[in-house]
């Protein structure tokens, strides 16, 4: 288990991919640790159940995981169990999601827990490469293009 404690951490500190945070759920206390968390949108959170019979519930219910997460698809169930469990979750939008152990907590009270998403950062601001010409000079250097046209064009004509 601490092998792929560690290959999580390391797979979410690879630069250029998402990062992923761990809540260990239970074990001495009922509780989850840390309680609150921020992390930025497209990052995941991994639960991990340290002891005792738990789950973790999204208040909206969004999602509901234990061993796997319902509606995964691998046929991950939510109902709260006591065996050793990881799940993970996805976060793509910011916002405050709060979640809950359906055995010993509610949204906002016993064994609960938030997480925050922020946004992507802006991308940074490229300065303008060519800078803005004034009336006066776009002139002249049309002018100078110009006439250096023309001017090729007679001497093709003279030959």
């Amino acid at each position: 288990m601490k092998r792929w404690l560690s290959l999580l951490v390391l797979l979410g500190s690879a630069p250029g991919l998402a990062s992923a945070a761990i809540v260990n759920v239970g074990g001495t206390n009922n509780g989850y640790s840390p309680q609150t968390l921020t992390i930025n949108a497209g990052d995941s959170v991994t639960f991990v159940n340290k002891g005792g019979v738990h789950n973790v519930v999204a208040d909206d219910g969004s999602f509901r995981c234990a061993r796997g997460c319902d509606g995964d698809g691998h046929g991950g169930s939510g109902n709260a169990a006591s065996s050793n469990w990881i799940a993970s979750v996805k976060f793509d939008t910011p916002g405050t999601f709060g979640y809950f152990c359906e055995v010993h907590g509610m949204p906002g009270r016993g064994m609960f827990g938030t997480v925050t998403v922020q946004g992507a950062a802006p991308p940074p601001k490229v300065p303008d490469p060519i800078p803005m010409l004034d009336a006066k000079l776009l002139a002249l250097l049309v002018g100078v293009i110009a006439a250096s046209a023309l001017r090729m064009l007679l001497r093709r004509r003279r030959r």
